[in-house]
């Protein structure tokens, strides 16, 4: 089984990985994790980290085509390893996946055709080219707004931060633009096309706590 959790920076994935981890071995299943991109890996990791870093250039002037085309070469050299645990029957997580390659680079792109001819290009790259395995449920984590703008406010460190050495994340530091991707993932998920939302937002417009949020993601194991 091959489940991905997306969202916008700061949405909070980490607590619900953490959350499905325990809960997968409760029942007695081998769990793998795997966050992506891969900062650590050879090449591809250290060029995204560079990108991120705003080392390349603003999110304007590199052109999104040639950023998915990192992200998905980033994909394609761990896809050997997502297969090995899978054909071992293993349970495995990952933090990101194709989506976040269409929400973020398709969210850079104003004109609605070719953001999709952008979307479709990432889709046959990764699944038909690099035959990528093809997640069993993919998660959209839908927080408030304002609640990922407080947490992109506070300081954040700690292992998946190594890679900004001191600077911050392009992409995390324009709320206008996370805005941008959330219409990306939601529109994906109106597609019924394999992207399904979690409303993690209070009735007050606040963020569910993290317990209640769980509970959404196991019912959603039961109808799909």
């Amino acid at each position: 089984m091959l489940i991905v959790l997306e969202g916008l920076d700061g949405a909070g994935k980490s607590t619900q990985i953490s959350l499905l981890k325990e809960h997968f071995a409760t029942l007695g299943l081998e769990v793998e994790y795997l966050h992506f991109p891969r900062f650590e890996a050879p090449v591809y990791g250290d060029m995204i980290a560079r990108f991120l870093r705003g080392d390349l250039g603003s999110i304007e002037s590199v052109h999104p085509m040639l950023v998915a085309l990192l992200f998905a070469e980033d994909r394609r050299d761990a896809s050997r390893l997502l297969r090995e645990w899978l054909e071992s029957g293993r349970v495995v997580i990952l933090d990101r996946y194709i989506y976040s390659n269409i929400a973020f680079q398709c969210a850079k792109i104003k004109d609605k055709s070719l953001a999709k001819e952008l979307r479709n290009w990432i889709f046959d790259l990764e699944f038909e080219k690099y035959k990528i395995p093809v997640p069993s449920l993919n998660l959209f984590l839908d927080v408030p707004l304002g609640f990922v703008g407080e947490k992109l406010s506070e300081s954040r460190d700690g292992e998946q931060r190594e890679y900004l050495k001191g600077k911050r994340d392009i992409h995390e530091a324009d709320m206008l633009f996370q805005q941008s991707v959330r219409e990306i993932y939601i529109e994906e998920c109106e597609k019924g096309e394999g992207l399904v939302r979690v409303d993690c937002a209070a009735v007050d417009g606040s963020m569910l706590p993290p317990g209640e949020i769980f509970k959404k993601i196991l019912n959603l194991f039961k109808t799909t």
